[in-house]
């Protein structure tokens, strides 16, 4: 029988092998690799408006600029608008004005003959009364005459033109049209009816100054029979022949001539195969960005549900921009796409973030309105990037009014530079737009941001993310964790204070993420909150003299002892702690050896063999940098604590030999740090920790009663102390116990 080919797979495949090819992760990846092809090329090639006129392909949108002539490809009538405008113009103009009587006119009249009579009371005449007959259609002359007749003949004047008034407005007077036949038939009346000239004229010209239409224009009746005649007016057509201009450049196409060309066959849809271009794009762009996320971010990569949160955030801001950009091109650019990108900094780092901007800007600018794409790509994208970098610099919130006035300022920059680089453009005529450029750039820069964070703390805990507001959160004293170490394993608690302290500072030292270094050193004993009795750090504070270990076999003090790693994080688990510290909970001690239980094991039973491996934590080793410096802080703060004369160079020699041993045992090999950074690690505890244990204080003298001397009193703080049961755990010096 020949040999199978190991190169082949076995056939039948077993339930087990199909379940591993191909994995689940992949077939995530592919599945919304594919989705997400879709989406934005279906977004994109919808909002481009792409319809075919003849031969060429044409980007038009209803009531936006045209970027150049667009010629009709045959001979065609269509919808005149001017010609047809004019047309219902001259209809609507032929409608006779309908009027409605005015019940009120007549009194009215009289009222306004009695004001003019009101005048003349007068002596002498004033100015004021002067400007407001004349007002009133009254020359001086005449007023001065009415005025300069004695009050029995100015009584029957005022008669006379009263009843004249009457006369002529018990007819019908139609509008301003009608007052001229009015004032004709009442200075024939006048002339008719008053024996003397001046008499006559007097009366006409008071009563002319006071007659008003007794029928008044109807303009609701009017209006609507004018739209009436406009409606029974034919559409104008004008003619079309091959390689006119139907809509010229900077011309608006109205919807009605876009639906006209659509109904004669002439505007259609662009043909399918012009997705092809937009979606060989798309994907090019998708599979540059998983490429760069497999090397540069694999966090992000190997997790599905994180690149869903990032397509999430890719497709969000672009739809917000194709759905509100048109017309608010820039107002948006600054909001949108900058919040989308902030959030992706936020929630799965800057890295991601700055290639993610990349790819929204530039699908932005192919969305972005004729004429503004340059600006668009390049206001979105520095906006965005400047959003981007600036995001961490929130929190804690002191810090996030002079980093929000940054980016306003920036955006401005952007506004006013890219402004003046636009062809036509030029800062010396724009100048009086500053004020609203600043506006958009307050509100977008505040939009963005307040959307980011929203973001952010929205998604963070969905995702399984872990970001810094939630890392604050844990490092509060009250939360029920911390809470419960302070009272029920104290010494637990100063413990990992001590430790945490160390630990933030050896790793802003050397550039890792302190904030999480610190929140995990804070959690790291918390499985010794099942049997804090057992630990020696406790047994003091707890009133137990005796060290409980001293009766216990060694192996059963090892299991013990690392039973609080597991114990720690079953309770990390329980109170849904980030996967980042329960990482580092997990990987504190790594598979380092217990070597005081180790040694005790083999002088209990010298004629046995103790195996090295049955006392060690069975780990993982430390797979970041935050994990290697809370090992070393835990391994070093408890070592010194041992010493019995702290001085800086005993303490400078234990920190050098307990990182060399830590090296030595292989415990940073699977994480990225140096041999640098461990130099700079051990420079930060010697440092904090001789000033800690080295300083001294003068001896205070003890107050005595009258008639006795003082004497000093206690120890000084040059010399701590270490309880019985510290001291029998304590032996090794670069070792934790328990």
């Amino acid at each position: 029988m020949t040999r199978r080919s190991t190169l082949l797979p076995h056939w039948p495949p077993t339930l087990t092998s199909l379940r591993r090819w191909p994995r689940w992760e992949t077939v995530a990846r592919l599945v919304l690799l594919l989705c997400t092809t879709a989406v934005l090329t279906t977004l994109i090639f919808l909002h481009l408006d792409l319809y075919q006129l003849g031969d060429s392909l044409e980007q038009i949108r209803p009531n936006q600029p045209a970027t150049h002539d667009i010629k009709t490809p045959e001979m065609v009538q269509l919808y005149d608008p001017v010609e047809t405008e004019r047309e219902c113009a001259d209809a609507a103009s032929h409608v006779p004005v309908v009027y409605m009587a005015d019940p009120s006119a007549r009194d009215n009249a009289k009222k306004d003959l009695t004001g003019i009579f009101a005048h003349f009371t007068d002596a002498p005449l004033a100015a004021a009364d002067l400007d407001a007959l004349d007002q009133l259609k009254v020359s001086a002359a005449t007023a001065r005459a009415v005025h300069d007749l004695p009050d029995p003949a100015r009584a029957r004047l005022h008669d006379t033109a009263e009843a004249l008034l009457g006369e002529v407005m018990a007819g019908r007077i139609d509008g301003d049209a009608g007052l001229e036949d009015a004032v004709t038939r009442l200075a024939a009346l006048a002339a008719a009816r008053v024996p003397d000239h001046v008499q006559a004229e007097l009366a006409r010209v008071l009563a002319h100054a006071a007659l008003r239409p007794t029928w008044i224009r109807d303009d609701a009746q009017t209006s609507q029979r004018q739209n009436e005649a406009r409606a029974q007016v034919p559409r104008a057509l004008r003619t079309y022949h091959t390689g006119d201009v139907i809509v010229r450049t900077g011309d608006s196409p109205s919807p009605d001539l876009l639906d006209e060309l659509r109904a004669k066959g002439l505007l259609t849809p662009a043909p399918f195969t012009r997705l092809l271009p937009i979606l060989g794009l798309i994907l090019f762009a998708l599979i540059s960005l998983g490429v760069y996320l497999r090397n540069y971010a694999q966090p992000v990569y190997s997790s599905p549900a994180k690149l869903l949160l990032l397509v999430c955030l890719i497709i969000a801001p672009l739809w917000v921009h194709v759905t509100l950009g048109t017309g608010h091109e820039y107002l948006v650019g600054l909001l949108a796409i900058p919040a989308g990108c902030m959030a992706i900094s936020g929630l799965l780092g800057v890295p991601t973030a700055v290639v993610a901007t990349l790819l929204i800007a530039v699908t932005a600018g192919l969305t972005t309105a004729p004429g503004y794409q340059y600006a668009g790509v390049i206001l979105t994208l520095s906006s965005s990037l400047a959003g981007v970098m600036a995001i961490s610099a929130i929190w804690p919130a002191r810090r996030a009014p002079s980093t929000v006035l940054a980016l306003i300022g920036i955006n401005l920059v952007l506004l006013v530079s890219i402004e003046g680089l636009r062809p036509g453009g030029g800062l010396h005529g724009h100048l009086g737009a500053l004020g609203a450029w600043a506006l958009i750039a307050l509100i977008g820069t505040l939009g963005a941001t307040f959307a980011a964070v929203g973001a952010i703390y929205i998604l963070a805990r969905p995702f399984g993310i872990t970001t810094h507001y939630r890392l604050m959160e844990l490092a509060n004293p009250n939360e029920t964790l911390l809470s419960r170490l302070l009272q029920e394993a104290p010494g637990t608690y100063h413990s990992s204070m001590m430790v945490a302290n160390m630990a933030e500072a050896a790793a802003d030292a050397i550039g890792a993420n302190a904030l999480l270094a610190r929140v995990a050193a804070l959690y790291h004993d918390i499985g010794k909150l099942k049997r804090p009795a057992f630990f020696v750090e406790n047994q003091a504070p707890l009133g137990i003299e005796e060290n409980v270990h001293t009766r216990l076999a060694p192996k059963l003090s090892f299991l013990i002892l690392v039973g609080h790693v597991r114990d720690g994080i079953e309770l990390a688990q329980q109170h849904r702690l980030p996967d980042e510290v329960t990482a580092i909970l997990r990987e504190h001690h790594g598979t380092s050896l217990a070597a005081y239980f180790y040694h005790r094991a083999r002088a209990a039973n010298p004629r046995e063999q103790v195996q090295e491996h049955e006392f060690r934590y069975p780990g993982p080793r430390p797979s970041t940098r935050e994990a290697a410096v809370v090992m070393l802080a835990d391994s070093v703060q408890a070592s010194v604590k041992s010493l019995k004369d702290p001085n800086p160079s005993r303490i400078e020699h234990m920190v050098r030999e307990i990182m060399r041993n830590r090296q030595d045992d292989g415990q940073f090999a699977d994480c990225a740090i140096t041999l640098r950074d461990l130099q700079r690690i051990s420079d930060v505890f010697v440092r904090m920790l001789s000033g800690l244990y080295t300083y001294t204080r003068i001896e205070y003298p003890e107050i005595k009663k009258d008639g006795e001397g003082a004497r000093p009193r206690g120890h000084t703080h040059s010399e701590p102390t270490i309880s019985a049961g510290a001291a029998a755990v304590v032996a090794p010096r670069n070792t934790r116990n328990a």
